[in-house]
């Protein structure tokens, strides 16, 4: 039996816990399309389910992971799904705090690149739909979509940034 959910997420460890939370009641991933999920029906409490943006990853990457038993259950637009079987102890991604903060660095520069070009290319539309009568409805309304994206990516580059710091609060206090 599948089951099909639509669900939009801003932070991404959110929705990580919440894939974990459908596998703890037996529905296991098997296809993720931004807010789009598919689940099939299997053991509850089967796997362990991570997330992570994958910009820019080898083939070396994921024959690796494979190796380790972690299974790639989907990849979409910069983001993938691993599970591996819980009864194989846990299962993190990083395994340091220095590469956990390589990563939201990488991630935020990919969000901020995405938030300016949506805010200039918002203010454009905006400029251009005021002082234009016969495409001024469309710049705008156009326009106003670009800046409430550039509103929604500040939400998660906010959200790194303080998991970043803490991450770095922790380095600092097991380096000592």
């Amino acid at each position: 039996m599948k089951k099909r959910m639509f669900r939009f997420f801003i932070d991404y460890e959110k929705e990580e816990r919440w894939v974990n939370d459908m596998a703890d009641r037996g529905w296991n991933l098997k296809k993720t399309v931004v807010g789009y999920f598919v689940f099939e029906k299997g053991t509850p409490g089967q796997y362990i389910y991570r997330n992570e943006f994958v910009n820019r990853k080898s083939k070396d990457y994921f024959e690796f992971l494979d190796e380790m038993n972690i299974e790639c259950v989907s990849k979409f637009g910069g983001w993938a799904y691993y599970r591996k079987p819980k009864s194989e102890g846990p299962f993190e991604i990083f395994s340091d705090a220095s590469s956990k903060i390589n990563y939201i660095k990488s991630m935020n520069r990919i969000f901020i690149f995405v938030l300016l070009l949506n805010l200039i290319i918002g203010i454009y539309n905006l400029s251009l739909g005021l002082q234009e009568f016969a495409a001024g409805p469309m710049n705008t309304s156009v326009g106003c979509i670009n800046l409430i994206v550039a509103l929604l990516l500040f939400i998660p580059i906010v959200k790194n940034g303080n998991r970043k710091k803490g991450l770095k609060q922790d380095l600092h206090i097991f380096e000592g």
